[in-house]
């Protein structure tokens, strides 16, 4: 009997790993996902280029590409591609191009603990909207963020599958984001894909 027991118990076992999600992370290793992950894969221009593999809950089907500019943060373009079927992220995406600058001009912080919001920014590539909002650091204080996002950054369930019940703060035309409300969420949707990594 108590082999039998045994036996049910690995079985058991083999079979939930195997239905979990397989996915490649950044060293090309398999990882299983958590039930509400997809696989990913992200191509960053930041200060370098780099690729990304893993699992991500928040995270739409299909391939997107992203832009944000916060000014003291700096300008970070991504092509994303998310995907639900195992081992699906197995080939990387292309690198985002250079954005060249495309004239919308918005208001920045000099750095996170700006009083006032008053340095300007220039937009470029896919960015086409100013932001501004007030979101939550490392250690819970709150910082100021201002500055430029692509429109897709703006929109109900964006690039990563993030829903703003109560929208964002977005404007369009130079210099439409003087006045701060706060606005959490996106600004930790960014901070968490800036900082995204996968063991």
């Amino acid at each position: 009997m108590m082999k039998l027991i045994l036996s049910l118990t690995l079985i058991w076992m083999l079979s939930s790993t195997d239905g979990a999600l397989q996915c490649y992370n950044s060293i090309n290793r398999t990882l299983n996902c958590q039930p509400n992950q997809h696989c990913v894969v992200m191509a960053r221009r930041y200060d370098r280029t780099y690729t990304t593999k893993g699992c991500y809950s928040h995270c739409a089907l299909g391939s997107e590409t992203y832009s944000y500019n916060f000014g003291f943060i700096g300008q970070q373009t991504v092509n994303l591609r998310c995907c639900n079927t195992s081992l699906c992220n197995n080939q990387d995406v292309p690198y985002p191009d250079v954005p060249k600058e495309n004239g919308l001009q918005c208001f920045t912080c000099e750095h996170e603990k700006s009083n006032v919001c008053n340095k300007t920014v220039q937009c470029a590539g896919i960015e086409d909207r100013c932001i501004s909002g007030i979101g939550l650091g490392d250690i819970d204080e709150s910082m100021k963020f201002a500055g430029c996002v692509s429109s897709n950054v703006c929109e109900p369930v964006n690039v990563m599958g993030i829903h703003f019940a109560n929208g964002t703060n977005c404007c369009e035309g130079s210099f439409c984001n003087s006045a701060w409300s706060v606005k959490l969420n996106v600004v930790l949707l960014l901070l968490g894909l800036s900082l995204f990594t996968v063991c």
